[in-house]
């Protein structure tokens, strides 16, 4: 076996090891990019659906880091570990009973110290003196945007309850990290049945488990009955002989 001068084997270990870290970036570069979007798989309880990310730089990261801070059930977390929850839609502040549903948007922004890995929104009609029946809550329907699958997907409880139960009510969970932002889509309608009056609709941000409130809002809204007056009927022309 014929043996390298030192200089010799100090060079061909110098190449071997300099190929190796080529072929190691490469493999590492290949099993990053060129993957698409992925969800992450939850329970069976909870619906998951990707949805629409809100513009970047529109929420800021928060310089501090911290744990989900602890809080009772059904309650709201302490404000360290707040979300920003808003609530946009219906610009005529009205809503007509039996009339086709109205689109709404819950924008969700992680200004907080805490990275969720798992974040759900809850989207209900709460107590309005436009309902008939003697608990307040309005009979109507509500419908989540599915982008997934590009379809409106109606929510089976879309009135709230008379106690705080109503926050399991959650859909649209995926990962909120400090910084991100999202916005989420819905359709909101009363039925024909609900009297003039004022309601509101109701987004509240919660966390799966444990069962707890990051941040919520409220878009009121003025109930208007009957149909819009109808314009006068045309003048029928004058004839004259």
């Amino acid at each position: 076996m014929t043996t390298l001068p030192r200089r010799r084997r100090r060079q061909t270990v110098a190449l071997i090891a300099s190929a190796f870290t080529t072929t190691a970036a490469a493999a590492c570069t290949a099993s990053i990019t060129g993957t698409g979007p992925t969800t992450p798989t939850l329970g069976t309880a909870v619906i998951t659906a990707p949805e629409t990310p809100a513009p970047a730089g529109s929420c800021e990261v928060n310089p501090e880091s911290a744990s989900m801070p602890s809080a009772e059930t059904l309650e709201q977390i302490p404000p360290i570990g707040r979300i920003a929850v808003a609530l946009n839609g219906l610009p005529t502040a009205t809503m007509i009973p039996g009339a086709p549903p109205a689109e709404v948007e819950v924008d969700l922004c992680n200004s907080s110290a805490v990275d969720y890995p798992r974040v759900g929104v809850v989207v209900v009609l709460a107590q309005c003196s436009c309902a008939t029946s003697p608990n307040g809550i309005p009979a109507g329907t509500i419908e989540r945007f599915d982008p997934a699958t590009d379809t409106w997907i109606t929510l089976e409880h879309p009135g709230i309850t008379t106690g705080m139960d109503y926050l399991a009510l959650f859909t649209n969970v995926q990962a909120l990290p400090k910084g991100a932002a999202l916005a989420v889509k819905y359709r909101v309608a009363l039925d024909k049945s609900m009297t003039a009056g004022k309601g509101s609709v109701q987004a509240v941000a919660v966390t799966p488990e444990p069962l707890v409130q990051l941040g919520r809002a409220e878009l009121p809204f003025t109930v208007v009955t009957g149909a819009p007056p109808a314009a006068p009927a045309p003048t029928p022309p004058t004839r004259r002989s």
